[in-house]
């Protein structure tokens, strides 16, 4: 719980640390600067921990994210990716089996002050290994902060509760469902 609130803290600094950058007639905007469309691409490392499949899932990397999308800064964005991740289980019988996992999310963001910002998002969470192949979704809520880089580059860290909806988890031989909680940091640059 320490860390959680840590990162918040710390993701509420960089919000509230951001000054304006001046223009030439001597207003202030903080974001639009050198912003032609506001089409971006990037990628993030998502951290998580609580209900996945298998006794250990959940805990430590989730997914690694390209994703791309609309953000607009200072208002909000809508963004699409696709993180996926191999792992190796090991269950009861003792033979290592390895488990592709892929992610398809969709966030919807909207900026609150600076560059803070609250999200929420759908996942379509899949897993396929020799032991069966497992599918659910996942919908999460959570806020986030922003560092702006160059003008049209930017770095964000994020965390998310997750509710995971209920799936057969083929290693424990059992339907599970619970929530967890995901920490994303990434970076993003505009296209034009």
């Amino acid at each position: 719980m320490k860390r959680i609130l840590a990162v918040l803290a710390f993701c509420a600094a960089f919000a509230f640390g951001q000054t304006p950058q001046s223009t030439e007639l001597g207003s202030s905007s903080t974001t639009t600067v050198g912003i032609h469309v506001p089409i971006f691409v990037g990628g993030a490392l998502g951290f998580g921990s609580g209900t996945g499949v298998g006794k250990e899932r959940g805990l430590g990397l989730r997914q690694i994210e390209p994703m791309i999308g609309f953000w607009y800064p200072g208002i909000g964005f809508l963004r699409a990716g696709y993180g996926f991740f191999d792992y190796t289980e090991k269950p009861d019988d003792g033979k290592n089996m390895d488990i592709e996992h892929s992610d398809f999310d969709i966030e919807l963001g909207v900026h609150l002050l600076g560059q803070l910002y609250l999200m929420g998002g759908y996942s379509r969470s899949k897993e396929l290994s020799d032991l069966g192949d497992v599918a659910w979704n996942e919908w999460a809520a959570g806020a986030g902060s922003l560092l702006n880089l160059f003008g049209k580059a930017m770095l964000f860290a994020e965390i998310t509760y997750r509710w995971v909806s209920e799936h057969y988890d083929p290693f424990l031989n059992e339907s599970v469902e619970g929530t967890r909680l995901q920490f994303n940091i990434g970076f993003a640059t505009y296209i034009y």
